[in-house]
């Protein structure tokens, strides 16, 4: 899985997909990937509350979204274990 170049680039990722969540009707769930994405403090915890609102997300609504949206999730989740596990 091909990774983000910077943070910013993945920040701006999580962002495109909240937008999109939200004009396919899915306020709630582009809400919780917000409220993940300010969680972000410089710290793993962050990056842990992070994820768990992508899990939330994934749960949610995983098997409804777009094969490209379940794709960007997927990538994020991949994207937020990398950063919390340093691996």
């Amino acid at each position: 899985m091909e990774a983000f170049r910077s943070n910013q680039e993945y920040f701006e990722a999580v962002e495109d997909l909240a937008l999109r969540l939200e004009r396919g009707g899915r306020s709630s769930q582009a809400a919780e990937l917000r409220r993940g994405l300010g969680c972000l403090n410089g710290l793993t915890d962050g990056w842990a509350l992070l994820l768990d609102s992508i899990n939330a997300v994934r749960r949610a609504c995983g098997s409804e979204l777009s094969q490209d949206q379940r794709d960007d999730l997927e990538k994020l989740r991949h994207g937020a274990r990398l950063a919390l596990y340093r691996r």
